[in-house]
């Protein structure tokens, strides 16, 4: 599964609702498919959005901190600013931690560079 890194903030927003199963509606013209679509034949409706939210989500944990900050931000709507004084970090920490972890996430997929190389290729 490919994700370009609109998407996958898309997900993190209807978190909530895709971990219940709950197909999302795709208005948006830059994702290339549906992120979740109606499903025929031996799949159940509710597969496709549980089996996109588990892979964002084991992606998101391959990430560490900085995927639990991208998870915080984006389904529970906290700010970079609330965040880093919750966690003693400072904005700047969390703004790149966050930012990393999408590209990270959405860049190519089997890694074959661990998240802790590509942060320092980044940096």
């Amino acid at each position: 599964m490919k994700f370009n890194k609109k998407a996958i903030i898309l997900v993190l927003q209807h978190l909530m609702e895709l971990r219940q199963g709950i197909p999302i509606e795709q208005h948006l013209s830059y994702l290339e498919r549906p992120l979740a679509t109606k499903s025929r034949g031996i799949h159940a409706p509710f597969e496709e959005p549980c089996l996109l939210i588990a892979e964002v989500e084991n992606r998101l944990k391959t990430c560490g901190r900085d995927g639990f900050l991208c998870k915080v931000h984006y389904a529970l709507e906290e700010s970079e600013e609330s965040i880093a004084r919750s966690l003693g970090l400072s904005e700047e920490e969390v703004h790149r931690g966050i930012k990393t972890a999408i590209k990270y996430i959405s860049y190519k997929w089997e890694k074959v560079e661990s998240y802790r190389e590509f942060r320092r290729k980044r940096r």
